[in-house]
């Protein structure tokens, strides 16, 4: 999950829940109408004001009433906002949330964030291919680059490792993936990980 709670974006300053709502209303599917309602809600949830009424909101934004229930009809199905209940000196009275839209926003994010690191490591595989071929001085074959695949994806070995066992063939003058093979399954029975891990191993022999 992102790195605010819905607790910390429903109690935050003004300022910042409009931000975070005009970042994001649209690209989750809010129209304009939709926005000016919430917008309302959420000054009159600052307020102390946890349901304004259909006429109150019509009011404000200058609409007919039977177009803003329809409006806030479309904002619960639509999980912007949700209608809950609590007790106030022994009566229970219905109240506006908020916290529909915010948890979308952080939904959103995540899956932002899933992309971006998703993209960054495509680039990084991308990176070490053409790493292997400027080293191999040509274009790797079928084979070749199916093995690299399954280091990736069946044996699990990062790219940083790859990328430090492909350092150790060139330096050993020994431009091969069955070398290369070689040296990897060699570093996974010492539990050789990364370039620490590496240089940890090699200090224990000078």
């Amino acid at each position: 999950m992102t790195e605010f709670t819905i607790n910390d974006l429903v109690g935050t300053s003004y300022t910042v829940i409009a931000n975070l709502i005009l970042d994001h209303y649209a690209e989750l599917g809010m129209n304009d109408h939709q926005l000016a309602i919430f917008l309302q809600i959420v000054k009159y949830s600052q307020r102390d004001e946890k349901f304004p009424s259909p006429d109150q909101l019509a009011l404000v934004v200058k609409k007919p009433v039977g177009e803003v229930y329809q409006v806030l009809s479309q904002l619960t199905q639509q999980h912007f906002i949700s209608v809950t209940t609590d007790t106030y000196q022994e009566q229970h009275r219905d109240q506006y949330s908020v916290a529909p839209f915010f948890q979308r926003v952080a939904q959103l994010r995540d899956q932002q964030q899933a992309v971006q690191t998703f993209q960054a490591e495509q680039a990084e595989i991308s990176k070490l291919y053409k790493e292997f071929q400027v080293e191999f001085g040509r274009t790797l074959s079928p084979f070749e680059m199916e093995t690299i695949d399954n280091w990736l994806n069946r044996d699990r070995y990062s790219v940083d490792l790859i990328r430090l066992a492909l350092r150790e063939a060139v330096l050993s003058d020994a431009r091969s993936l069955r070398y290369i093979d070689r040296i990897l399954l060699d570093w996974q029975k010492r539990h050789i990980t990364n370039a620490t891990d590496l240089q940890k191993y090699k200090a224990k022999f000078n």
